[in-house]
């Protein structure tokens, strides 16, 4: 066994493919992984006919996939740290954070020309630090977040340095 950092991480990614092609295969969906290694993450993006089957409703599939593929990976590591892999199918993960960032715009503009309190659905850990970060460049905005579990969401809070409501 070498200690080749770099020969390493090769062999945890060949294995985290590996088992990737075993469940797809065992779901009936015929796919080749096309791998991209970025500075701060390895993108296993899953090439197929048919992408929507691999999304799933609301990225359940692809989530679920990505969460298989971790512990695969953190057991193939024996705990130590690494880049983390990202699943992804039919470029999903950046239209989904394009959709999040769409989502915060329109609803940080509601709340300032509102100056109320906006609430939005429940979401998850992931989904809700993208809209914290988005609200968090837009002047005059701020977010929390409130609730517990499944039903944890966002509040987009007008500030006092927003643009006062025009009064007639």
């Amino acid at each position: 066994m070498s200690n080749d950092p770099a020969a390493a991480s090769e062999d945890v990614t060949e294995k985290a493919c590996d088992f990737l092609m075993g469940v797809l295969d065992r779901m009936g969906i015929a796919a080749d992984i096309d791998v991209k290694e970025e500075d701060d993450k390895i993108v296993l993006e899953i090439q197929t006919a048919n992408p929507d089957v691999v999304i799933g409703r609301k990225g359940q599939v692809v989530d679920a996939l990505q969460h298989l593929v971790g512990k695969v990976v953190f057991r193939e590591r024996s705990g130590e740290k690494g880049k983390p892999f990202v699943v992804d199918a039919g470029g999903y993960r950046d239209k989904h954070i394009e959709r999040l960032k769409a989502l915060a715009a329109k609803m940080g503009e509601k709340a300032r020309e509102t100056r109320t309190i906006v609430e939005l659905s429940p979401m998850s850990a992931h989904d809700r630090r993208i809209v914290h970060m988005e609200i968090a460049t837009m002047p005059g905005l701020s977010s929390r977040s409130e609730g517990e579990g499944d039903d944890r969401h966002i509040l987009v809070v007008p500030g006092d340095d927003a643009p006062a409501a025009v009064a007639e």
